[in-house]
């Protein structure tokens, strides 16, 4: 009875704390830079790099795919032709992981007084915390658009954020949405 008193006590607690999480957490850290003697009037179709950074060798990969809807329906939406023959932009994707380790000092530190029973003993203690070390993967997902008259790269967007079993498991919407962010800054 008591266990089960605890456990509906401690699961709205759960949830709300789970909540409040989600809410705080941010999306993907975006960076943008664009060419500025580009002509942006100029381009109107856009293609994609045989093959791509995300293919694996001749084999184009699952995560090719989505990075291809969703970069082409954002490129649409932005006035852009697909053209499978000379297009005027060609695209390519760059995705990489890396580890990162942190470290933070726990924030417990406490300091005792104790005085020995009548006053045969007293003295001071101090205990202090121990370093808590993280281990984290961030990703990045880069976009890069070439002006494929010149060869010259014209912009190229990136997002970075952690990768969490979250990220892995919904994989395809997390690049849907790290690709939408990072064409708000598109010129």
């Amino acid at each position: 009875m008591q266990n089960t008193l605890r456990k509906n006590l401690y699961l709205p607690i759960l949830v709300v704390s789970s909540l409040m999480l989600l809410g705080c957490s941010s999306g993907p850290r975006i960076i943008t830079n664009s060419d500025p003697s580009a002509d942006w009037t100029s381009f109107r179709t856009f293609g994609f790099f045989e093959p791509l950074g995300t293919d694996r060798g001749n084999v184009r990969s699952l995560m090719s795919n989505t990075l291809i809807a969703s970069t082409t329906r954002e490129m649409q939406a932005a006035g852009f032709a697909l053209s499978e023959s000379n297009p005027d932009l060609l695209i390519n994707f760059v995705v990489s992981t890396r580890e990162t380790i942190q470290t933070r000092p726990s924030s417990s530190a406490s300091m005792h007084h104790s005085r020995g029973r009548y006053n045969t003993w007293s003295g001071w203690s101090a205990s202090t915390s121990t370093t808590e070390v993280v281990q984290r993967t961030e990703g990045t997902l880069g976009i890069d658009i070439v002006d494929r008259a010149r060869n010259q790269l014209v912009w190229e967007g990136a997002a970075t954020q952690r990768v969490t079993d979250s990220t892995r498991q919904n994989q395809d919407q997390v690049l849907d949405d790290a690709v939408a962010e990072i064409f708000v800054k598109f010129p």
